[in-house]
């Protein structure tokens, strides 16, 4: 039997653990900085909410629902707000006002800090143009601008077309082995990695020839996105915040050193290679040390691994979302079909001037962002006003991306597929739309540097794939676009039922 004072003790440490939560309690619903914004209560006393969602896989459609409810902005955790207003696109990654009403751009023409909690745990440290700040990231971004211009890219349609010709063989090899339907997601993700290697470091893993599955090194990069929420979770909390800073570098497993990625990187910085690959831009800006050359094969992976996710996600959720509207399949295949009368045709510059094909491509980015979550900032020193409002210093803002794109505050009928709505000459039915809402590769200074390729990438390679078969969505695939996700959706088998085209 516990000894009495043994029990007196533990009565009153009980008591002052009821205490401290009815003081955290308290301060978080009655005096904090953030009181006054609108969320259920159960987010603005703590963010085990928040957390268990993230883990469910359902914090974006959660974080919706709760837009749905609110509005614009929601205190979706005690010191984070989520907001889904077109014009927070600009407050928060571009310019800002600040807390004195004065609008002072720093020299990235943002004030707002990366969320270190965010991007300190996907890239432990790397300081690559993903996670770097300030002075680091300028001169990073000035190196590889060049690279990533139209005109510079066009010089690669050689090589994204060689790629794209493969993934035709290879269906065609299936095809003719197997009368089944074809699953998309390692035709997409193993097509991409190689082509993003090849332009990266002037070489490829060979991922393509995977006979229809899905290649180790995709696999862990599919792995460590669909996982990286755990450590994401835990910095979130002091205690475990210590535990995990033992255990650096969770994602630097999964992004930074891909399997035999790094080899081929390390391969290609000490052996050298083409002058037309992303690495010969940086390492012309480099300095001859091992930082540098350590920083120069961290972009380099993070290049692979971003220009193979993101895009074979885009190409999944078209093939979906064309496959499941008739009359979209129907106009978009006649659109690219009418465009050329031989594959040999079908270029960069043919199917960037296809007005439709772009229309649904938007369509696509917009109902199935290839990232539905939060890119988090955290607002500077003196506070700054965002859609009107001021926010403090120190608090967690960023726009949502699913609930943006899924608002019919933003978009008419945002949960149904209307490539119309992006027509030059606007539909009327969606003449109300907020089309500056859509920001699929973030907004300001800090865009996505390769959003020109990811659009080149994915209208080539999908204006290939209707030009060349007659594609129906199996059934077992019809509620596909049901998924879960964190910093990209889970997502599970697309199975296409592929024919080749009968009349050329």
């Amino acid at each position: 039997m516990m000894p009495f004072m043994d029990l007196i003790n533990l009565f009153w440490l009980l008591w002052a653990l009821c205490g401290l939560l009815v003081i955290h309690v308290t301060y978080n619903l009655f005096f904090s900085p953030l009181r006054s914004f609108p969320g259920p209560w159960f987010c603005k006393v703590s963010r085990f909410w928040y957390c268990y969602q993230l883990a469910r896989g359902n914090l974006f459609l959660e974080i919706r629902r709760l837009h749905d409810i609110y509005g614009e902005v929601v205190r979706i955790a005690p010191n984070e707000l989520s907001y889904n207003a077109a014009e927070a696109w600009v407050s928060i990654y571009g310019r800002n006002i600040q807390g004195n009403g004065e609008s002072k751009p720093s020299a990235l023409g943002t004030l707002f800090q990366k969320d270190p909690i965010l991007y300190g745990t996907v890239l432990e440290g790397a300081e690559t143009l993903i996670d770097a700040e300030g002075g680091d990231y300028t001169p990073q971004r000035r190196a590889i601008a060049h690279a990533f211009t139209r005109k510079s890219l066009l010089t690669k349609e050689n090589i994204i077309s060689y790629y794209i010709d493969r993934a035709i063989e290879t269906l065609n090899v299936q095809l003719n082995t197997s009368k089944g339907p074809v699953d998309m997601i390692p035709l997409f993700g193993n097509t991409l990695f190689d082509l993003s290697c090849k332009l990266t470091v002037g070489r490829d893993l060979g991922a393509i020839n995977a006979h229809g599955k899905i290649h180790p090194s995709v696999d862990t990069l599919d792995q460590a996105m669909k996982w990286i929420y755990i450590p994401v979770t835990a910095r979130r909390f002091p205690l475990v915040s210590t535990i995990m800073d033992i255990c650096q570098g969770f994602l630097a497993k999964g992004l930074l050193h891909l399997d035999a990625v790094g080899p081929l990187v390390a391969e290609r910085l000490e052996h050298g290679g083409a002058d037309t690959d992303f690495v010969f831009y940086m390492s012309k800006h480099s300095k001859d040390d091992q930082a540098s050359k350590t920083q120069l094969l961290n972009n380099a992976t993070v290049f692979i691994g971003a220009g193979t996710e993101t895009t074979a996600t885009l190409l999944c959720g078209a093939v979906y979302y064309i496959l499941t509207n008739p009359a979209v399949l129907s106009k978009l295949t006649h659109e690219i079909r009418s465009a050329a009368t031989d594959k040999s045709e079908l270029n960069l510059g043919l199917t960037h001037n296809m007005t439709y094909l772009k229309a649904v491509m938007n369509e696509c980015l917009r109902i199935y962002p290839p990232v539905p979550g939060t890119l988090t900032r955290v607002i500077p020193k003196g506070g700054a006003y965002i859609c009107g409002r001021f926010v403090p210093s120190n608090a967690i803002v960023g726009v949502n991306q699913w609930a943006t794109y899924h608002s019919a505050d933003n978009f008419k009928h945002p949960d149904d597929f209307h490539p119309e709505r992006w027509f030059d000459e606007v539909d009327k039915e969606f003449a109300d739309d907020r089309r500056n809402a859509l920001q699929p590769f973030n907004y300001g200074p800090r865009k996505c540097i390769a959003n020109e390729l990811s659009s080149m990438n994915s209208n080539l390679f999908l204006a290939r794939l209707l030009w060349e078969f007659d594609m129906e969505l199996d059934p077992s695939s019809h509620d596909w676009a049901n998924q879960k996700g964190y910093m990209g959706p889970y997502k599970p088998p697309l199975m296409v039922k592929m024919t080749r085209r009968t009349e050329i």
